[in-house]
């Protein structure tokens, strides 16, 4: 059966080597390479693929309704006369999504961005173009939230799924009322699974109907197959608003755009601000509950989140606990969480049932808070909803199996939650979609308790994350990298056949390869005379985290000819070890002079090639020889690729200069054949550890340091003087290249930058970021996103456009003559002259150690 599954239904994404002749010391016991991970491969159904083809076609189709401009124009005008008008970014969606006559439309709405107000105007340009509008959404709480909105017929898109699986013959009336004037607004669409979508969008355009999808891609995605929104936009574009509604503090809603993207500058707000508390997890678990009862106590809707169920239920037991008071209930009712409830507890609905009806329109649904109003000796509870105070009575069966405390909850159900405070539970484990969902529930300030201490388990203690445990920045940046969002299947095989990410495989398995072999070839008697012999040599050797590297390459400088022993006796007698933190890097970097161990240049300049005797060798010479080749074959895929590409790509397109063509393949195949990931914006990434490998490093950063901009400079004085230590901040010319982009638009860059380092010392870590941050609450949201895109500024803005709060003035800006940008005279600066105007606005440094404070206790928000 599974042979069926697998080889008649299924359809492969991934593939596996099969055209190299694999040595017996690379093979498993079941014949397989040692470099095919059991069960990796991965698979998906024909119909998958079907119907992610079939969703990125219908958004290519223009031949649906089209509503006037005219009635567009009058829905946004009533939306102004109604209290709320729309900025540019929402009105241009409104529009666009009104009158383009596209059969299915993507719109990205990051959290807080006015996606309900938009979506209001849009409902009401239909209406007024003549047309109906109709609403679905993946669950029942965000189809009631948009129904409100649009002032519409709303529901979930289960409800029209199961009709047309069960019941097509009795549609609810609002389906069959779908026809050639009707809009199908899809609220949440990044949680829908591809298979529903398809079938979704397949029944409304065959009725002559038109889809808007609206949603984010980088919020928690569906359970089910999905990531069909990231194939749409990458083919057909999508409609973007980015300026956020919801937070009190613009930088705030600037930052959580940043890190929704993994940027790493974006934690420099959350460092500056004092937003990331560290500590234990009972601390911190202790930590939470008392910043969301301070807030509480002082007027302030907080929530408090945390990735389990687990964390979540012991924050609910002290909300609960700190309720009572020591009181006992005159009577209370087992949960479903395990918890119990009574009169004046706060408890969560956790399934939908349209049998419980609230009003005339509305049910109980999944997500839903109430307050206990009353308990009932069979086990019911008589419950009010916090929101629209309409109260219900939830039947026994219904809360022991649906009902949980609702003070606390994980950060998948808060998802669609708004408040004044978040405080987040975070043990390190979390996506960046987890980060980026908590951090943005609050309107004025949301806080992250980060676990970085041990929980005193004596068996963990030779785990490495205890031995040099990692610092909150640490485990920030690593959740910043953990990208969990939805991969389409098109996608994946895409990536997985991607010549990049091919050679960063082919080339690991070489060197891993020759390691092997060479060990293979040496022999087990001399192999293990090397084992006993390292502590004799250099004590405790074998325990350094460095030594397996050091001992690969001592086998392969032995594959060369000479003793491994004799080699490390003299290397290691060379020259004093006793500051070394590794002796076994110290040692290894020592070896040779270039790094290549002897065997002169391999596939890549700095991987070794094969040793003659390794090549000579009938059964491992031409296994190497093809390992090699497949290097090289790759390497030209790669070379090919980065030629052929015309647009920038994104390391280089802040703070640098386009790099000329050779430096930009050399970049490429560099970081395609190291593991570079995309997000990661320094141009070679992490510095390698290897000698041969950090020399090349060095010498492609070189290369690139000559394309750096003016900008950098012109603003490097000024930000050595204000940042401890500029040359580790990857984020330096981004931040330099900003500056100058504010100093064509004729603002008082220097003066804005002196006034934000008046707020008090820099983190330090990401303190350039941290800068940039207090830099963007100072200006207007359109200054800011301008000078942030990779286009100059142009000075076209009125007065208006920037804040005028006490904290600064900017300088006037200047309207373009005729439409046109404008540069005022100091975009023509000689470099070399601009320093004398800038470093001298700061007479010494103001970064001090201000990393993540421990938490102790006190609420953070008080």
């Amino acid at each position: 059966m599974v042979d069926e599954v697998l080889t008649r239904r299924s359809v492969p994404l991934t593939r596996t080597e099969q055209d190299i002749d694999t040595p017996a010391a690379l093979r498993r016991s079941d014949g397989a390479s040692v470099y095919t991970v059991a069960g990796s491969t991965l698979y998906t159904s024909p119909a998958l693929l079907a119907a992610e083809a079939r969703i990125v076609a219908h958004a290519g189709e223009r031949d649906g309704t089209r509503v006037t401009s005219a009635a567009v124009e009058r829905a946004l005008a009533q939306s102004a006369a109604d209290g709320l008008p729309l900025n540019a970014g929402q009105a241009a969606l409104v529009t666009e999504m009104a009158t383009s006559g596209a059969r299915v439309q993507l719109a990205i709405a990051p959290a807080g961005a006015g996606k309900t107000t938009a979506m209001r105007a849009l409902a009401a340009a239909w209406t007024a173009g003549g047309g109906d509008v109709v609403g679905l959404a993946p669950s029942a709480t965000a189809a009631t939230v948009l129904g409100e909105a649009i002032a519409a017929r709303t529901d979930t898109m289960a409800k029209l799924l199961w009709h047309l699986d069960h019941d097509p013959e009795h549609l609810p009336g609002w389906a069959r009322r779908i026809g050639r004037a009707s809009l199908v607004v899809v609220d949440e669409a990044g949680m829908a699974d591809t298979l529903s979508l398809d079938r979704l969008i397949e029944f409304v355009t065959a009725r002559g109907a038109s889809v808007r999808l609206v949603g984010d891609d980088q919020q928690l995605s569906a359970i089910g197959a999905g990531g069909v929104l990231r194939d749409v936009r990458a083919t057909y574009g999508a409609l973007h608003l980015t300026e956020l509604m919801r937070f009190a503090d613009p930088s705030e809603g600037a930052a959580s755009l940043a890190l929704r993207d993994g940027l790493p500058e974006s934690l420099g707000f959350y460092l500056d601000q004092r937003r990331v508390h560290v500590g234990d997890l009972t601390t911190l678990t202790d930590d939470v509950f008392d910043a969301w009862r301070t807030d509480r106590e002082n007027g302030r809707d907080a929530v408090m989140l945390a990735p389990t169920r687990e964390l979540v239920g012991e924050l609910n037991d002290r909300a609960r606990t700190h309720r009572l008071d020591g009181q006992t209930p005159e009577r209370a009712v087992p949960l479903a969480d395990g918890s119990t409830a009574s009169a004046g507890d706060t408890v969560l609905t956790r399934a939908n049932d349209r049998k419980l009806r609230v009003t005339g329109t509305d049910w109980v649904k999944n997500g839903d808070r109430w307050h206990v109003t009353a308990v009932h000796p069979t086990g019911a509870l008589t419950v009010r909803h916090t929101t629209s105070r309409c109260s219900v009575d939830l039947p026994p069966d219904y809360v022991r199996t649906s009902v949980d405390l609702g003070y606390a909850t994980t950060i998948h159900t808060a998802q669609g939650v708004t408040a004044d405070t978040s405080h987040t539970l975070l043990t390190g484990q979390e996506s960046r979609q987890l980060a980026y969902t908590a951090v943005t529930r609050g309107k004025t300030a949301n806080h992250l308790y980060l676990e970085v201490v041990g929980d005193g388990d004596e068996h963990n203690v030779i785990r490495p994350e205890y031995v040099h445990p990692l610092t909150a920045t640490d485990l920030l940046e690593r959740i910043l990298a953990r990208d969990d969002s939805a991969q389409s299947a098109h996608t994946t095989r895409r990536v997985a056949e991607d010549p990049a990410t091919l050679l960063g495989q082919a080339a690991a398995r070489y060197v891993d390869s020759l390691h092997v072999g060479a060990e293979q070839l040496l022999g087990a008697e001399q192999v293990a005379r090397l084992d006993s012999a390292a502590d004799l040599v250099v004590p405790e050797l074998t325990k350094a985290a460095a030594w397996p590297t050091l001992r690969a390459h001592l086998l392969l400088l032995a594959a060369q000819g000479g003793d491994p022993v004799l080699r490390l006796r003299a290397t290691a007698g060379a020259r004093e070890l006793d500051t070394a933190d590794d002796v076994a890097a110290v040692l290894d970097w020592r070896l040779d002079d270039t790094g290549l161990r002897n065997a002169g240049t391999g596939p890549l300049p700095w991987l070794p090639g094969i040793p003659a005797s390794l090549c000579e060798d009938p059964q491992w010479g031409p296994y190497l020889a093809a390992r090699a080749a497949q290097v090289r074959d790759l390497t030209q895929q790669v070379t090919e690729q980065a030629r052929s590409d015309q647009s920038t790509p994104q390391w280089a397109r802040t703070g640098q200069r386009r790099p000329d063509d050779e430096l930009l393949v050399d970049v490429a195949v560099w970081r395609a054949a190291t593991g570079v990931p995309d997000s990661d914006r320094r141009p070679t990434g992490a510095p390698q550890l290897g000698k041969a490998a950090a020399r090349y490093q060095q010498a492609l950063d070189s290369r690139l340091a000559t394309h750096h901009t003016p900008a950098l400079a012109e603003w490097q004085p000024l930000l050595d003087r204000a940042i401890t230590d500029t040359t580790r901040d990857p984020f330096i010319p981004v931040l330099a290249e900003r500056l100058s982009a504010l100093s064509r638009a004729s603002l008082d860059a220097p003066q804005v930058v002196r006034r934000a380092l008046a707020d008090g010392p820099l983190p330090d870590d990401h303190a350039a970021g941290a800068l940039w941050w207090r830099i963007t609450g100072r200006l207007s949201p359109a200054v800011a996103a301008r000078a942030e895109s990779d286009h100059h500024l142009a000075a076209s803005w009125t007065p208006g456009s920037l804040t005028s709060s006490a904290r600064t003035r900017p300088t006037r800006c200047r309207r373009a003559r005729g439409g046109l940008p404008w540069s005022p005279p100091s975009t023509t600066r000689s470099p070399a002259a601009a320093p004398s105007r800038t470093c001298s606005l700061v007479g010494s440094p103001t970064t001090t150690s201000t990393r993540a404070r421990r938490s102790s206790g006190g609420s953070p928000s008080s």
